[in-house]
């Protein structure tokens, strides 16, 4: 039977939700207004402060002042101000060059180098494809001339950024090799940076991600497809010495590897964990392991504590960094950018990384001081070779349990 309520009782409770709901929106505002006067006064103090600063220099420093230096210290120091953890800022000319060097862009001659014992460029990896590999400059050369400069300790740097430039343009380089010179015109240009090198032990398949680029998917598929083809067992990812990358770049790769989920997700200042990326693939198709060192560090921590969570991948090394955090870029209106730190990383398991590292399942030291990088062999390297043993039981596991 339904009850009939009275016009008045009806206004009166009318009335009354609207005195609550009042009451809740002046509270609330009255909230946000003393935030906000609290946060007008905090800024006058800080801008107050620097006007004080700005006032004394400009009244008694001698010196001319560059403007655009001072102004990229400000920026610099209001960031570092948030601490450690905060973020980062870079200049115009810095942002430029990292956003090349996190989209696998490199314009040049295409090398790595280091500087030999008598100042010299000595050539340490040829990129594959570039105008250096295509002038048969091989590992070890030494270019002792870029242009009119003579390469020295003093002039090693200025030489060195030599190497780089537009597309098109051209540099002479003078390349010493078993004690002879070579002279010869190079024309630079755009070339893949390689973050993914491969090769295999028996039918165990090796993969070392060196950081993560808008390149690293693809060199990562074209790697696993060759391990596919060789009908390869299992696989061994080596992230040590890897310093991560944005994870727009790091999820694509990835999702190659894990099957379909929810992969990585994001802890921010008030809100429950958003997922920020997902898999539709089937995954690798063979047991994982994951190699990782103290160095191991950013989206490279999330990659290795993912293809655990969701793989079942084990870990071999050391526990990593406990660098979990979501940094966002910001680019200003000069160019400038700052880099700044917006959320925790969580991953599906609900492992917050930040503050706390990826635990290896197999706790290994490197017998070595440093790993050898251009040689890589389990007989000199106590965690590869512990690593292959581990993708070598999951094996012998799985063929066990068919």
């Amino acid at each position: 039977m339904n009850k009939k309520i009275s016009l008045g009782a009806a206004i009166a409770f009318m009335l009354v939700v609207a005195t609550v709901t009042l009451a809740l929106t002046m509270a609330f505002s009255m909230n946000r207004f003393t935030a906000m006067v609290n946060g007008v006064q905090q800024q006058r103090e800080l801008y107050s402060k620097l006007t004080e600063i700005e006032q004394q220099v400009r009244d008694k420093y001698p010196d001319a002042i560059d403007n655009d230096k001072l102004m990229d210290s400000m920026a610099a120091g209001y960031i570092s101000g948030l601490g450690e953890d905060g973020g980062k800022y870079y200049t115009a000319d810095e942002y430029q060059k990292l956003v090349n060097s996190e989209e696998g862009r490199y314009y040049g001659v295409g090398v790595v180098t280091f500087m030999e014992p008598s100042g010299y460029i000595q050539v340490k990896e040829v990129y594959p494809d570039s105008p250096a590999s295509n002038a048969q400059i091989v590992v070890g050369d030494l270019i002792v001339k870029v242009d009119d400069i003579d390469v020295t300790t003093e002039t090693y740097e200025e030489a060195v950024k030599l190497l780089q430039g537009d597309a098109g343009t051209k540099v002479n380089l003078t390349v010493r090799r078993e004690n002879e010179d070579v002279s010869m015109e190079i024309t630079r240009r755009q070339v893949e940076i390689p973050t993914v090198y491969a090769k295999s032990f028996d039918r165990v398949g090796y993969m070392r991600i060196t950081s993560f680029t808008t390149g690293t998917r693809d060199q990562v598929n074209r790697q696993l497809n060759q391990a596919l083809n060789a009908s390869a067992d299992a696989l061994v990812i080596d992230l040590r010495d890897n310093v991560g990358g944005r994870y727009s770049a790091m999820a694509p790769a990835l999702e190659l590897l894990v099957p379909e989920g929810d992969m990585i997700l994001a802890k921010y200042k008030s809100a429950e964990p958003v997922v920020l990326a997902d898999s539709d693939t089937s995954g690798a198709g063979f047991p994982l392991v994951v190699l990782t060192n103290a160095n191991t560090s950013g989206t490279a921590e999330v990659f290795a504590q993912v293809l655990k969570d969701m793989t079942g991948a084990r870990v071999v090394g050391v526990k990593t960094a406990g660098d979990g955090k979501l940094q966002e870029f910001v680019k200003l209106s000069d160019g400038s950018a700052i880099q700044l730190t917006v959320a925790r990383y969580v991953t599906p398991g609900g492992t917050v990384i930040d503050g706390e590292g990826v635990k290896p399942d197999y706790d290994v030291s490197l017998d070595t001081e440093t790993i050898e990088w251009d040689n890589i062999d389990p007989e000199f390297d106590s965690q590869l070779k512990k690593a292959l043993e581990v993708a070598q039981a999951s094996v012998n596991l799985e063929a066990a349990a068919q």
